[in-house]
C-alpha cells in the first residue's frame, strides 16, 4: 500500500465534487465522519465472536488501549482513487469526545454536540444546521447507532502481515453483513505501536477511500461548548436551519 504524501497539499476537495451543494456534500461527509469515528471507537464494542483467522488477539489488544481514551484528536490524510487513478487527496482533523465531534478541512468545518450538526462551507460562506437524532439507526451521521449495532453489522478476518517503510502492519478486513455500497473496510495496524496506521473503504464501483493517520492525540480536555458552532463568529454567513 503506497501513498505519496506530497499530493496531500495540492487539493482542496473531498471524495467527490458535489453538484448539489447541501445534499451531496453532507452525504459525502457522512461517510468520512462515520468511518473515522467508527475506526477509533469500534474496539470497545467488538467481541471475539465477530473475528477469525487470528484477528481476535489483535483486536482485543487494541480494545484495551483505545477504550481508555476520554477524547481523541486525529490528523489524517484522505485519498480517493478508482481504477488505480487518484481522484483527490486532502488533509483534515477530527476531535471526538463521546458522541460529540468537530471536523475541520480546507473546505469546511463540521461541529456536532450530540444535539445539532453544523456544516459550515467556507467557500460559499454558508452554514447548514441539522438535527442530531440518536434514535435514528438509519442515520449514517450517528456514531452512537453504528457503535451500538457493531456486532450485528460486521465480521472481521485477519488477512496478513506486511512490512512497509520499516513498519510491520497487520491487516484486518471488516465485511458488512448487510448490503452496503461498499463490500469491505480494510484496517492497517502498526504491530509494534499497537495503533491504527491506515484504513481503506472498498466500494462496489471500484472506488477506494483511504485514510492515513498522521498524528493521534488522546485524552486532551475539551469543553462541551467546543463542539457547538458559534454563529456570532460568522455574521455574514447564510444560515439554513433544517431542524
Amino acid at each position: 500500500m503506497k501513498f505519496d504524501s506530497n499530493c496531500a497539499c495540492q487539493t482542496k476537495e473531498l471524495i467527490l465534487y458535489f453538484c448539489n451543494l447541501n445534499y451531496f456534500y453532507l452525504k459525502t461527509m457522512k461517510k468520512e465522519i462515520v468511518v473515522i469515528i467508527l475506526l477509533f471507537s469500534l474496539f470497545s464494542t467488538l467481541s471475539a465472536q465477530n473475528v477469525d483467522g487470528g484477528a481476535t488477539a489483535i483486536l482485543d489488544q487494541l480494545s484495551q488501549k483505545y477504550q481508555k481514551f476520554t477524547s481523541m484528536k486525529i490528523q489524517y490524510t484522505f485519498k480517493s482513487e478508482k481504477d488505480k487513478k487518484v481522484l483527490g487527496t486532502e488533509q483534515g482533523s477530527v476531535i471526538i469526545k463521546g458522541s460529540k465531534y468537530r471536523m475541520e478541512l480546507a473546505s469546511q468545518l463540521i461541529c456536532c454536540d450530540a444535539k445539532s450538526i453544523w456544516n459550515y462551507q467556507k467557500e460559499s460562506n454558508e452554514i447548514s444546521i441539522f438535527e442530531y437524532d440518536a434514535s435514528d439507526e438509519t442515520n449514517m451521521m450517528n456514531p452512537v447507532s453504528i457503535l451500538k449495532n457493531w456486532k450485528k453489522e460486521y465480521t472481521a478476518k485477519f488477512i496478513r502481515e506486511e512490512v512497509e517503510n520499516n513498519r510491520t502492519l497487520q491487516i484486518i478486513d471488516l465485511k458488512p453483513l448487510k448490503t452496503q455500497s461498499y463490500y469491505k473496510i480494510r484496517i492497517f495496524i502498526d504491530k509494534h505501536k499497537n495503533e491504527i496506521y491506515a484504513s481503506s473503504i472498498y466500494e462496489k464501483d471500484n472506488t477506494i477511500y483511504s485514510y492515513y493517520i498522521n498524528k493521534f492525540i488522546s485524552n486532551a480536555v475539551y469543553e462541551d461548548s467546543f463542539f457547538v458552532l458559534d454563529l456570532s463568529k460568522y455574521p455574514d454567513a447564510e444560515i439554513i436551519d433544517m431542524r
